[in-house]
């Protein structure tokens, strides 16, 4: 989509996501680079969570925002729109654009100018905005929470990756986990999930606890009827997508050692961030199904409201075994 498609489709829709006539003043400074690197590391991000990143004064982040945004160096992703009449005016979204991809490179940044970044900004839609602005919020809480930890330091999905086996560098989905899963015949059958992060908290005694993400929004059924749950793909037998089945290949990959030849650690926990405590039960439930009635600790599942008020290191999750724990313990 070129700009003028983008500006004629949201002219009649919200003055935000028409850009002004007159340009604004615009200072290439340190926070308007760190600006873009969150924006660009995160793909999509609320100006709220930019802000808490930030660290100063939310109104001075959001005009700084607004003026990179006048200067086509980052986005509005225009499916913001249509949630609107539905949760009314929500904090706005930022996506990089191709122009602050070529700003970042040219300022000494590593990052790929051979995405076409402006276009998957333009293409995204309101699901998938929802889901990574989800995702780009629970990591910069655990980015902050780390900051006012001296005793923790956070390691990013990127540096994981970079110290794993050369085969999980060189794959094009670091992240994907894959596992021969049980079927109801006694079959074991290929499944696979890719994770939508991963970090790690190293501790001041050079230990380390190291973390899959899912962020669950409630969109996909936790389990699906016995007629439904598996399908033929290119003539191969697979597991449906369902909650279920991704934690059956979490947890049969774990059995398999996949951390190990993965990522070259000994021990990994999945962190599952949803939308309830209603919904929460339910996966344990079917968690306690996949694994004979014992559930597992290698999961850790926590909703929205309980992490809103507080943060990820000192907020209680709830383990797979119904007990609760801290990503510190």
């Amino acid at each position: 989509m070129v700009v003028a498609e983008f500006t004629s489709q949201t002219r009649g829709g919200s003055k935000r996501f028409v850009r002004p006539k007159i340009l604004p003043e615009f200072a290439m400074t340190p926070r308007v680079l760190k600006l873009l690197a969150h924006i660009a590391k995160h793909r999509l991000i609320s100006s709220n969570d930019l802000a808490m990143l930030d660290g100063g004064s939310p109104q001075n982040v959001k005009r700084e925002l607004r003026t990179i945004w006048a200067h086509r160096y980052i986005l509005r992703p225009v499916a913001q729109l249509k949630t609107v009449p539905i949760t009314g005016p929500q904090p706005l979204v930022y996506g990089l654009s191709n122009r602050g991809a070529r700003l970042l490179r040219d300022h000494g940044h590593l990052i790929n100018t051979d995405i076409d970044w402006s276009e998957n900004c333009h293409r995204a839609g309101v699901a998938f905005i929802d889901h990574a602005v989800a995702r780009s919020r629970f990591m910069a809480a655990i980015e902050i929470a780390a900051r006012g930890r001296p005793d923790i330091a956070l390691m990013e999905a990127p540096a994981i990756v970079m110290r794993a086996p050369e085969k999980t560098q060189r794959t094009r989905y670091p992240l994907k986990w894959a596992a021969l899963v049980p079927d109801a015949h006694g079959r074991q059958v290929p499944a696979s999930v890719i994770s939508d992060d991963a970090f790690a908290l190293i501790f001041s005694d050079n230990t380390a606890s190291y973390f899959l993400v899912e962020i669950d929004r409630g969109q996909m059924p936790v389990r699906r009827g016995s007629r439904s749950r598996e399908e033929v793909t290119a003539g191969k037998r697979r597991l449906r997508t369902y909650y279920m089945h991704k934690l059956a290949t979490y947890y049969h990959g774990w059995r398999q050692r996949r951390h190990v030849e993965q990522f070259g650690v000994d021990q990994l926990r999945v962190l599952t961030i949803t939308t309830s405590e209603a919904r929460i039960e339910t996966m344990l439930d079917a968690l306690r199904e996949i694994t004979n009635g014992k559930g597992s600790e290698l999961f850790l599942f926590i909703d929205e409201e309980r992490l809103r008020s507080t943060n990820p290191l000192d907020a209680e999750w709830t383990t797979g075994k119904g007990s609760t724990a801290r990503l510190t313990d």
